[in-house]
């Protein structure tokens, strides 16, 4: 049908944009993660490290908690574009200052305007794909922050050692302008906008009209479930950055490995991330067609437990097994399963807020449980880095390891609890 090949046509248009587009999101975001063992040279220590970090993420949590807030009412391809170009602007400034304030700073801006980024992708999907399409077109176009987390440390840290590391966030800062530009231009927000009908009904509309006011953010936050999986979801994100912002760190300094075995280390989680959020949202997209969501537990919850216990597990392995002789292709496994595992869990969490919220909210519910993962990753920053540079590494991966069997075991127990968030959304098929 035509309608149909218009409905194809502009969706991988959107999806391919998009695509590019947050894998620069994520470049920008993670750059001087990425080159950190080279800045180290220049004499920055661990807690100078966890400062610039945290205050990227301190500003990413509220941004992105604000954005989501903000997109239930603004245009989806503008923010999208506009962070993206911001985002570029903050990495070619970055590499003109030489100091720590100035550092943390502008990081701390990079921050803010990456939290347009991923709340705007999440609205666009929600309006041009089904239900039971949702969580497999998330899942893939969350595997640009891995594709981009795969090949950023390496191709970065050659650039960094090659150039030094100011080239190694100008590259990523100058692209990012101009996908920045070809993303305004090639992004629509709902199908509507191009004379198709829209899929997601308005249920703001419809819950004024029948019980004379609409659904708030304070009706969401009424749901024990939005509780659970913002808990679990902050737990999840603090092992991520973890093992993304210092485990190249605890290998080299703790363990005594060479720097390439960090940037190993790094793409290989992020590189299991890219399998574990797509096998994610495709085995789950089967488990609700199978079984229809019912408003309690849902088909979902057995998958996110299962890759729960087996992260806690991966994440044993990492911080009590790896030694100094410990082979590379050891090493890599384990932070493919890392990745593989909170990558799957991030991915489903974010759909299990947005499929059950009002569709008018789903902005706001992703903003809600985003705002308590970035939380973890502040915790992995600042805090952890102080820690490692007080105690030691292992004594971090031990915190993160109590808090997964705590998550696991939470879990378990409310697995069966009531997922409704708000009033009932609606959606049609086509």
């Amino acid at each position: 049908m035509a309608g149909d090949t218009e409905y194809t046509r502009h969706r991988v248009v959107i999806i391919a944009t998009m695509y590019v587009g947050y894998c620069f999101y994520h470049l920008t975001r993670k750059s001087f993660s990425f080159i950190m063992p080279v800045v180290m040279e220049e004499g920055l220590d661990q807690s100078d490290l966890g400062l610039v970090i945290s205050s990227q993420t301190m500003a990413y949590a509220f941004s992105k908690f604000l954005s989501g807030l903000a997109l239930d009412r603004l245009s989806a391809r503008s923010m999208f574009a506009v962070g993206l170009f911001l985002c570029g602007v903050c990495n070619v400034v970055f590499i003109l200052f030489d100091s720590v304030l100035l550092y943390s700073l502008l990081w701390f801006i990079n921050g803010l305007v990456q939290g347009f980024g991923w709340p705007a992708c999440a609205k666009v999907l929600r309006q041009w794909f089904k239900p039971s399409q949702f969580g497999t077109w998330w899942s893939i176009l969350a595997t640009s922050m891995n594709l981009a987390g795969f090949v950023g440390p390496l191709v970065t840290m050659e650039i960094a050692t090659s150039y030094g590391w100011r080239a190694g966030l100008l590259i990523p800062g100058v692209l990012s302008l101009v996908l920045a530009v070809l993303s305004y231009g090639l992004v629509v927000d709902e199908p509507s906008h191009v004379g198709l009908e829209n899929l997601v009904a308005n249920t703001q509309k419809k819950t004024t009209e029948s019980k004379g006011e609409a659904p708030s953010m304070l009706s969401l936050l009424d749901s024990p479930y939005l509780w659970l999986i913002s808990l679990t979801y902050f737990v999840v994100f603090a092992v991520k950055t973890s093992c993304l912002n210092w485990g190249q760190l605890f290998l080299i300094q703790d363990k005594g490995h060479e720097p390439y075995v960090g940037s190993l280390f790094t793409s290989s989680l992020e590189f299991g991330g890219i399998f574990g959020s797509v096998i994610a949202g495709m085995v789950t997209d089967k488990m609700v067609k199978a079984t229809p969501l019912t408003g309690y537990g849902s088909p979902r919850h057995p998958y996110v437990i299962s890759m729960l216990v087996t992260m806690g597990l991966a994440l044993y392995g990492f911080s009590d097994r790896v030694e100094a002789d410990t082979l590379e292709t050891t090493i890599m496994t384990i932070a493919f399963v890392i990745g593989f595992t909170s990558y799957g869990c991030i991915n489903l969490f974010g759909v299990l807020a947005i499929e059950n919220s009002p569709s008018n909210l789903s902005g706001t519910s992703s903003a809600i449980v985003a705002l308590a993962a970035n939380f973890g990753g502040l915790i992995a920053g600042y805090p952890f880095g102080l820690i490692a540079e007080n105690y030691n590494w292992e004594t971090v991966f031990i915190i993160l390891e109590i808090s997964v069997a705590v998550s696991i075991l939470l879990f378990i127990i409310a697995r069966n609890i009531k997922t409704r968030i708000g009033p009932t959304s609606a959606q049609k098929s086509a």
